[in-house]
């Protein structure tokens, strides 16, 4: 069956796991495969166009989900105990932050991407509890009642604007989106009115401050740091690939989202490994979409995958140079 090519995505976590309770230098595998094996990859690897088939009966694509979840969790712990336990010590305990972070960041989050669109309230919650783990569990609320709504225009504080740099972007969009959801939230128990106690920014932020402080008290200083540095690196990696997914793709809000709003990838390691995020176009037209459905459509593509891209976009000049006369080529085409 086709779905097992999800599997795909399991490497990543497998990798840290195995670092994590080893120690030493395997704590780095994961750096390996997915920063630096993956990106120089997906520049040779040719593009997989194919369609995906239509909605099937078949439980599989969620039960790879569910053990993705697993496998995140797992990872958190391990890293957790292996620093813990002195399994990992000296400069392997960054590594192992690092590639620990960069398997939430790939794995943990893009899972939780897929969940929380979901109907079943029991997919939705472990959507959140992969979000909680990297203490952005804000990220459920502005990504479905605001990115969804507003990608592409002003309002969205994840849609990278036509000349502005990673960097820029990421110290805009982070504090943006956390105050997005909280309006948002605030908003809707106004118009119900409800306590703005109950408001799920708060909730979910005192709950994550809650597990800070209890892993602060029972494990101490040293783990704690390593939870905020695998936490960062996970979020990082999330406002990158919101940064490559609709920059300088603007709509006018009195427009409706089309398919050249986000760009799109066929890259098999982008496809696999991040479950079809990089079919992003057709998941905005259809947000419920479940994954292994998802296909591609007219619209900007990018010279690389989700992947291949991470280094271009971490050096200003040579990403406006690739990618602004792709936008400038076709702009008068798809406005």
């Amino acid at each position: 069956m086709t779905h097992f090519r999800y599997l795909f995505a399991c490497i990543p976590a497998i990798l840290c796991i195995f670092g994590n309770l080893l120690g030493g230098w395997p704590t780095s595998l994961n750096i390996i495969f997915s920063m630096m094996l993956l990106p120089i990859v997906e520049w040779v690897e040719p593009s997989d166009d194919k369609p995906n088939e239509k909605q099937t009966d078949s439980n599989l694509p969620t039960l790879i989900l569910i053990l993705l979840c697993l496998l995140h969790l797992l990872v958190t712990a391990s890293l957790v105990y292996g620093v813990y336990a002195s399994k990992i010590t000296g400069i392997y305990i960054l590594l192992a932050a690092v590639s620990s972070g960069v398997n939430a960041g790939t794995n943990g989050i893009v899972v939780a991407h897929e969940l929380i669109h979901r109907k079943e309230i029991s997919l939705r919650v472990l959507g959140i509890l992969n979000l909680i783990q990297v203490n952005y569990g804000h990220f459920y609320i502005e990504h479905i009642k605001g990115h969804h709504k507003y990608v592409g225009t002003q309002a969205d504080p994840a849609t990278a604007v036509y000349g502005e740099s990673l960097y820029k972007f990421i110290s805009r969009t982070i504090p943006g989106q956390f105050q997005s959801a909280f309006q948002l939230e605030k908003n809707r128990l106004l118009k119900q009115n409800l306590n703005q106690l109950s408001n799920f920014v708060l909730l979910i932020s005192a709950l994550q401050m809650a597990i800070l402080f209890i892993i602060f008290f029972l494990l101490g200083l040293k783990i704690l740091l390593v939870y905020l540095i695998y936490s960062l690196m996970a979020i990082l990696l999330l406002e990158y690939v919101n940064y490559i997914e609709h920059y300088g793709l603007v709509r006018d809000d009195t427009k409706k989202f089309e398919a050249h709003h986000a760009w799109q990838s066929n890259k098999f390691s982008s496809r696999m490994g991040l479950i079809e995020l990089s079919r992003h176009a057709d998941h905005h037209m259809k947000a419920a979409k479940p994954y292994h459905t998802l296909n591609t459509h007219p619209g900007y593509f990018l010279p690389s995958g989700y992947f291949g891209m991470f280094y271009i976009a971490l050096i200003p000049a040579i990403w406006f140079k690739m990618i602004n006369p792709i936008i400038d080529a076709n702009k008068h085409k798809f406005n």
